[in-house]
Protein backbone atom coordinates (compact mmCIF):
# COMPACT_ATOMS: atom_id res chain seq x y z
CA UNK A 1 0.00 0.00 0.00
CA UNK A 2 1.07 3.59 -0.80
CA UNK A 3 1.37 6.27 1.92
CA UNK A 4 -1.10 8.19 -0.26
CA UNK A 5 -3.14 4.92 0.25
CA UNK A 6 -2.47 4.26 3.53
CA UNK A 7 -3.37 8.18 4.90
CA UNK A 8 -6.39 8.09 3.15
CA UNK A 9 -7.46 5.02 4.58
CA UNK A 10 -6.44 6.73 8.40
CA UNK A 11 -8.21 9.60 7.76
CA UNK A 12 -11.56 7.89 6.47
CA UNK A 13 -11.21 5.88 9.74
CA UNK A 14 -10.44 8.51 12.09
CA UNK A 15 -13.80 10.25 10.55
CA UNK A 16 -15.71 7.62 11.22
CA UNK A 17 -14.97 8.10 14.83
CA UNK A 18 -14.89 11.61 15.33
CA UNK A 19 -17.41 12.64 13.58
CA UNK A 20 -20.46 10.43 15.56
CA UNK A 21 -18.65 11.77 18.72
CA UNK A 22 -18.67 14.91 17.75
CA UNK A 23 -22.35 14.57 16.18
CA UNK A 24 -22.98 13.63 20.40
CA UNK A 25 -20.72 16.33 21.80
CA UNK A 26 -22.81 19.35 20.16
CA UNK A 27 -26.43 17.95 20.77
CA UNK A 28 -25.40 17.68 24.66
CA UNK A 29 -24.42 21.36 24.50
CA UNK A 30 -27.28 22.35 21.92
CA UNK A 31 -29.08 25.37 23.76
CA UNK A 32 -32.42 25.14 25.41
CA UNK A 33 -35.09 28.08 24.62
CA UNK A 34 -38.18 28.11 26.99
CA UNK A 35 -41.43 27.57 24.00
CA UNK A 36 -44.88 27.31 26.10
CA UNK A 37 -46.01 24.22 25.97
CA UNK A 38 -49.96 23.35 24.84
CA UNK A 39 -53.06 22.17 26.74
CA UNK A 40 -53.99 19.11 25.43
CA UNK A 41 -57.32 17.97 25.23
CA UNK A 42 -60.92 18.95 25.10
CA UNK A 43 -61.58 22.37 26.36
CA UNK A 44 -64.36 24.58 27.70
CA UNK A 45 -65.25 27.87 28.77
CA UNK A 46 -66.84 28.82 32.44
CA UNK A 47 -68.58 31.08 32.93
CA UNK A 48 -68.86 30.87 36.21
CA UNK A 49 -65.80 30.54 36.99
CA UNK A 50 -65.04 33.43 34.03
CA UNK A 51 -61.93 31.01 33.10
CA UNK A 52 -61.37 28.21 30.30
CA UNK A 53 -61.53 24.37 31.94
CA UNK A 54 -58.82 22.23 30.53
CA UNK A 55 -59.13 18.21 30.17
CA UNK A 56 -57.55 16.76 33.20
CA UNK A 57 -56.01 13.41 34.41
CA UNK A 58 -58.41 11.81 36.55
CA UNK A 59 -56.82 9.82 39.60
CA UNK A 60 -56.61 6.02 39.56
CA UNK A 61 -55.98 3.24 42.04
CA UNK A 62 -53.03 1.04 41.29
CA UNK A 63 -50.25 -0.66 42.99
CA UNK A 64 -46.58 -0.36 42.15
CA UNK A 65 -43.62 -2.88 42.19
CA UNK A 66 -44.06 -3.16 45.86
CA UNK A 67 -47.65 -3.84 46.22
CA UNK A 68 -48.17 -0.65 47.77
CA UNK A 69 -51.85 0.98 46.77
CA UNK A 70 -50.95 4.40 45.08
CA UNK A 71 -53.22 7.24 43.38
CA UNK A 72 -52.29 10.27 41.44
CA UNK A 73 -51.99 12.38 44.65
CA UNK A 74 -48.92 10.38 45.21
CA UNK A 75 -47.79 12.63 42.37
CA UNK A 76 -48.90 15.84 43.50
CA UNK A 77 -46.70 18.89 43.00
CA UNK A 78 -44.80 16.90 40.44
CA UNK A 79 -44.55 16.88 37.01
CA UNK A 80 -45.07 13.09 35.49
CA UNK A 81 -43.83 11.70 32.85
CA UNK A 82 -46.50 8.41 32.35
CA UNK A 83 -46.05 5.74 29.69
CA UNK A 84 -47.95 2.23 29.03
CA UNK A 85 -46.33 -1.20 28.10
CA UNK A 86 -47.21 -4.68 28.97
CA UNK A 87 -43.83 -7.19 30.26
CA UNK A 88 -44.15 -9.37 27.59
CA UNK A 89 -44.40 -6.96 24.49
CA UNK A 90 -41.35 -7.71 22.29
CA UNK A 91 -40.02 -4.77 20.64
CA UNK A 92 -42.18 -1.59 21.17
CA UNK A 93 -42.10 -1.15 25.02
CA UNK A 94 -38.28 -2.55 25.40
CA UNK A 95 -37.43 0.42 22.81
CA UNK A 96 -39.28 2.97 24.37
CA UNK A 97 -38.80 1.91 28.25
CA UNK A 98 -35.20 2.23 27.80
CA UNK A 99 -35.83 5.71 25.87
CA UNK A 100 -37.67 6.85 29.32
CA UNK A 101 -35.22 5.17 31.28
CA UNK A 102 -32.55 7.35 29.73
CA UNK A 103 -34.87 10.46 30.86
CA UNK A 104 -35.17 9.46 34.16
CA UNK A 105 -31.62 9.13 34.86
CA UNK A 106 -30.90 12.76 33.71
CA UNK A 107 -33.68 13.66 36.75
CA UNK A 108 -32.23 11.70 39.65
CA UNK A 109 -32.03 14.68 41.70
CA UNK A 110 -35.04 16.43 41.07
CA UNK A 111 -38.23 15.43 42.72
CA UNK A 112 -40.48 18.01 40.57
CA UNK A 113 -39.59 15.05 37.85
CA UNK A 114 -41.52 11.66 38.39
CA UNK A 115 -41.78 8.79 35.85
CA UNK A 116 -45.17 6.41 35.79
CA UNK A 117 -45.04 3.14 33.36
CA UNK A 118 -48.32 1.66 33.65
CA UNK A 119 -48.93 -2.18 32.50
CA UNK A 120 -52.02 -2.46 30.27
CA UNK A 121 -51.74 -6.28 31.01
CA UNK A 122 -52.42 -6.71 34.24
CA UNK A 123 -53.88 -9.80 34.22
CA UNK A 124 -50.37 -11.45 33.27
CA UNK A 125 -48.29 -8.35 35.11
CA UNK A 126 -48.97 -9.09 38.67
CA UNK A 127 -47.06 -7.11 41.27
CA UNK A 128 -44.29 -9.92 41.31
CA UNK A 129 -43.80 -9.65 36.87
CA UNK A 130 -43.11 -5.82 37.68
CA UNK A 131 -41.27 -5.91 40.06
CA UNK A 132 -38.76 -7.99 38.18
CA UNK A 133 -39.13 -5.87 35.03
CA UNK A 134 -38.64 -2.89 37.34
CA UNK A 135 -35.71 -4.09 38.39
CA UNK A 136 -33.99 -3.94 34.80
CA UNK A 137 -34.44 -0.37 34.77
CA UNK A 138 -33.56 0.40 37.99
CA UNK A 139 -36.55 1.81 39.00
CA UNK A 140 -36.27 3.15 42.20
CA UNK A 141 -33.44 4.86 42.18
CA UNK A 142 -34.52 6.83 39.38
CA UNK A 143 -37.98 7.88 40.94
CA UNK A 144 -39.51 5.76 38.63
CA UNK A 145 -43.23 3.83 39.45
CA UNK A 146 -44.24 0.74 37.16
CA UNK A 147 -47.64 0.18 38.71
CA UNK A 148 -50.74 -2.67 37.57
CA UNK A 149 -53.99 -2.61 38.75
CA UNK A 150 -57.56 -3.15 37.20
CA UNK A 151 -57.30 -3.81 33.71
CA UNK A 152 -60.83 -2.35 32.90
CA UNK A 153 -60.06 0.98 35.13
CA UNK A 154 -56.48 1.01 33.50
CA UNK A 155 -57.88 1.48 29.72
CA UNK A 156 -60.29 3.71 30.46
CA UNK A 157 -57.31 6.12 32.43
CA UNK A 158 -54.85 5.27 29.43
CA UNK A 159 -57.85 6.44 26.59
CA UNK A 160 -59.81 8.75 28.30
CA UNK A 161 -57.76 10.45 30.50
CA UNK A 162 -54.19 10.30 29.24
CA UNK A 163 -55.82 10.43 25.60
CA UNK A 164 -53.36 7.48 24.74
CA UNK A 165 -54.20 4.73 21.89
CA UNK A 166 -57.47 5.45 20.91
CA UNK A 167 -56.98 3.20 17.57
CA UNK A 168 -54.18 1.25 18.35
CA UNK A 169 -55.19 -2.08 19.02
CA UNK A 170 -53.77 -5.47 18.81
CA UNK A 171 -53.64 -9.27 20.48
CA UNK A 172 -56.63 -7.19 23.01
CA UNK A 173 -54.02 -4.60 24.13
CA UNK A 174 -53.06 -1.07 23.56
CA UNK A 175 -50.01 -0.57 21.72
CA UNK A 176 -48.29 3.04 22.00
CA UNK A 177 -45.28 4.01 22.10
CA UNK A 178 -45.73 7.54 22.95
CA UNK A 179 -45.30 9.50 26.12
CA UNK A 180 -47.42 11.87 27.91
CA UNK A 181 -46.08 15.07 30.15
CA UNK A 182 -48.93 15.88 32.44
CA UNK A 183 -47.97 19.44 35.08
CA UNK A 184 -48.88 19.88 38.54
CA UNK A 185 -52.39 20.81 37.80
CA UNK A 186 -52.52 17.39 35.86
CA UNK A 187 -53.17 19.06 32.86
CA UNK A 188 -51.28 16.90 29.56
CA UNK A 189 -49.05 19.59 28.20
CA UNK A 190 -47.10 17.35 25.75
CA UNK A 191 -47.53 13.94 24.02
CA UNK A 192 -44.63 12.52 22.05
CA UNK A 193 -43.12 9.45 20.92
CA UNK A 194 -39.92 7.61 21.99
CA UNK A 195 -38.78 5.10 18.96
CA UNK A 196 -36.97 5.72 15.92
CA UNK A 197 -34.91 3.71 13.34
CA UNK A 198 -31.64 5.47 14.39
CA UNK A 199 -29.47 6.53 16.98
CA UNK A 200 -29.52 9.98 15.95
CA UNK A 201 -33.68 10.22 15.82
CA UNK A 202 -33.58 8.90 19.01
CA UNK A 203 -31.05 11.27 20.78
CA UNK A 204 -33.24 14.04 18.90
CA UNK A 205 -36.93 12.50 20.31
CA UNK A 206 -34.43 11.85 23.98
CA UNK A 207 -33.79 16.10 23.68
CA UNK A 208 -37.69 16.85 22.72
CA UNK A 209 -38.69 15.31 25.40
CA UNK A 210 -36.20 16.84 28.00
CA UNK A 211 -36.74 20.12 26.34
CA UNK A 212 -40.55 19.77 27.35
CA UNK A 213 -40.07 19.15 30.68
CA UNK A 214 -37.96 21.81 31.01
CA UNK A 215 -40.34 24.22 29.32
CA UNK A 216 -42.68 22.94 32.25
CA UNK A 217 -40.31 23.84 34.94
CA UNK A 218 -39.67 27.21 33.37
CA UNK A 219 -43.46 27.93 33.63
CA UNK A 220 -43.50 27.37 37.62
CA UNK A 221 -40.31 29.26 38.37
CA UNK A 222 -41.60 32.08 36.28
CA UNK A 223 -45.00 32.02 38.54
CA UNK A 224 -42.67 31.49 41.80
CA UNK A 225 -40.95 34.78 40.75
CA UNK A 226 -44.56 36.51 40.12
CA UNK A 227 -45.71 35.51 43.40
CA UNK A 228 -42.74 36.62 45.67
CA UNK A 229 -43.53 40.40 43.82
Amino acid sequence: MSAKKGYFKRAALAALIILPSLGIFFWGKATWVHQELPYIGERYYSAEKKDTIYHTVGDFILFNQHGKKITFQDFDNSIVVANIFFASCPEVCPEMNKQVQVIAEEYINEPQVKFLTVTIDPESDSVPVIMEYSKYYKADLYKRTFATGNKTEIYDWAINDLLLATEQRGADFIHDDRLVIIDKAHHIRSILPTRAPTNRKKMEMIRRIKDDIENLKYEYRKQQTLDKR
